[in-house]
């Protein structure tokens, strides 16, 4: 089995069987990022594509200082955030912290169901929302960047940052 650091150097030199290697560990998780900030599996997947292609562009300048899931992360996210900036809107966010779970579940799949359930549904609200809230409440609550950090990568204001989110949030729960 190929370590990382033998696919690193596999798709530097451009070789077919790393790069696909590379896709193999890394692409639900990135397809995961991918569809939480497009908002659909169709828009997921052209991100997906372009974002491995960018990958693959640009390997040779990964240096190793971190982990290659993180770097390609980082990527995928800027990719999602200069998609943003060409269509002009904005982002949006969901707090999972308040998922309603079965109460005095019987069986442990009772409660797995459950949450499954309401995962899915918020998801769902989060993917349903315009584009400029759900990218915001993607960087501030999942990718935990502060609302400074936010309005830099989206060229807004701060308070324009925490006005997304609060409206974003209030849009979500109105589905609930």
């Amino acid at each position: 089995m190929l370590t990382d650091e033998d696919i690193i150097q596999g798709c530097k030199k451009g070789d077919r069987r790393a790069q696909e290697a590379l896709f193999q560990c890394y692409g639900k998780k990135m397809y995961g990022y991918c569809l939480r900030y497009s908002g659909n599996p169709a828009d997921a997947n052209d991100l997906l594509q372009d974002g491995f292609v960018k990958v693959f562009e640009f390997i040779g300048t990964f240096k190793g200082d971190s982990a290659i899931e993180a770097w390609m992360t980082r990527l995928f996210i800027n990719l999602a955030i200069s998609r943003f900036r060409k269509r002009g809107t904005g982002p949006q966010f969901v707090e999972v912290d308040s998922i309603p779970l079965a109460e005095q579940a019987e069986e442990k799949e009772d409660v797995q169901e459950t949450l499954r359930q309401s995962v899915d549904e918020v998801l769902s609200a989060l993917a349903a929302l315009p584009e400029k809230y759900r990218l915001v409440i993607n960087l501030y609550a999942i990718d935990n960047l502060s609302h400074r950090e936010i309005a830099e990568q989206l060229g807004i204001s701060e308070g324009g940052s925490k006005s997304l989110l609060s409206r974003g949030r209030a849009r979500c729960l109105k589905k609930f």
